[in-house]
């Protein structure tokens, strides 16, 4: 008899803590009745252990920031007709004070949401604003605008319901058709050779430059010579006019001591007066 209650407590207590569900720190849990005249009628419920049995069960939703990278790539055409394949990730929360209005909204928890109702208005996002956007925009610096106004579309739709979403980013480098590809890699190449060309005419003008520089530093350098000899032969002149002496002292220390063997009639006797 006391194997058969043994047994028995053991398998209340098994079907009570399979009857259990527990809501974690940083969730709150909406209690959902499954028959009965309040069937589906939502309780909210904090932190801790809560028996459901089998009429009752327990939605948790995290308050706190979640993140999600769908593997699927997100397809939204353009306005002159090229499709595009995106990877998304978002990051978003559920407000505390709505959880009941969530769960109305979509009968389910939060991860059927993010996989389900979240990802769809993402993409009808998407669709909607890229239909008004070329693809040359999107390429030339429209990638980000196209998502902050996705993101402000989710946000207006879904915040007032209780779901909080923070953010949109892309994952991965976009998958194009192969005549985009083909058409990025032409302008890439043709961006390249105009650089490279510009960079020739930078380098031959800084070449010139220096030419130029150098020519310019050799005209002054035999400028500045040609006036300083010439203001040496000019103050060597005034010097000379003022000190006629000096000449024939100079004269006089250059001669070698040999009278000239031959003169013409009349000329004198250099450093000789004879009277």
């Amino acid at each position: 008899m006391k194997k058969i209650i043994f047994a028995a407590l053991l398998a209340l207590t098994a079907v009570g803590l399979t009857g259990c569900d527990r809501v974690e720190p940083g969730n709150v849990g909406i209690k959902v009745n499954k028959l009965g005249d309040d069937k589906g009628v939502g309780e909210v419920v904090g932190v801790g252990r809560y028996w459901t049995g089998w009429n009752t069960s327990i939605y948790i939703f995290p308050t706190f920031k979640q993140m999600k990278t769908y593997d699927d790539a997100f397809n939204f055409q353009m306005s002159d007709g090229t499709t595009i394949g995106y990877h998304i990730g978002v990051a978003y929360k559920v407000d505390p004070t709505k959880v009941t209005s969530v769960f109305q909204t979509y009968r389910k928890g939060v991860d059927d949401i993010t996989d389900t109702d979240l990802r769809q208005k993402i993409a009808d996002a998407l669709n909607r604003l890229a239909s008004k956007m070329s693809t040359d925009k999107f390429i030339d610096g429209g990638k980000s605008e196209l998502l902050d106004a996705a993101l402000r579309d989710i946000q207006g739709e879904m915040g007032p319901i209780g779901i909080q979403v923070i953010s949109l980013s892309y994952v991965g480098k976009p998958e194009y058709p192969d005549t985009v590809v083909a058409s990025i890699n032409a302008k890439v190449t043709a961006n390249q050779k105009t650089l490279q060309r510009q960079q020739e005419v930078q380098q031959r003008e800084a070449e010139a430059n220096m030419l130029r520089a150098e020519a310019d530093g050799q005209a002054d350098a035999k400028l500045k010579l040609a006036n300083a000899e010439a203001k040496s032969i000019a103050i060597r002149g005034q010097a000379l006019r003022e000190n006629p002496e000096v000449l024939q002292l100079e004269a006089i220390n250059k001669w070698n001591g040999t009278l000239p063997q031959y003169m013409t009639n009349g000329a004198a006797t250099p450093f000789i007066s004879v009277k």
